[in-house]
């Protein structure tokens, strides 16, 4: 039995979009953690802190840090459902 060449493609497609989400996703995370441990240290706190990561993410929820990232895990994933959809039409 052999596969539908386009299957094939998309299938390959869905896989280096995931791939490249998952790399942006996680590095989206270290660098947001990142920014959150530079705002408790700047405030003279430890390095382990719940308000300042809680903070962190509602900024990048909001775009006012790592817009970039932010606006490339918004494309990736977009790509991804689109991704699924013509999967899904493909049989």
């Amino acid at each position: 039995m052999t596969m539908n060449p386009m299957v094939v493609f998309v299938l390959v497609a869905q896989t280096v979009i995931f791939l490249a989400w998952a790399f942006v996703a996680f590095r989206t995370l270290i660098r947001l953690n990142a920014v959150a441990t530079e705002r408790r240290t700047a405030e003279g706190l430890g390095p382990v802190g719940f308000s300042q990561t809680l903070a962190a993410f509602s900024d990048f929820a909001r775009g006012r840090v790592l817009r970039e990232d932010r606006m490339m895990l918004l494309l990736l994933t977009l790509a991804l459902f689109a991704s699924i959809a013509i999967r899904g039409t493909l049989g």
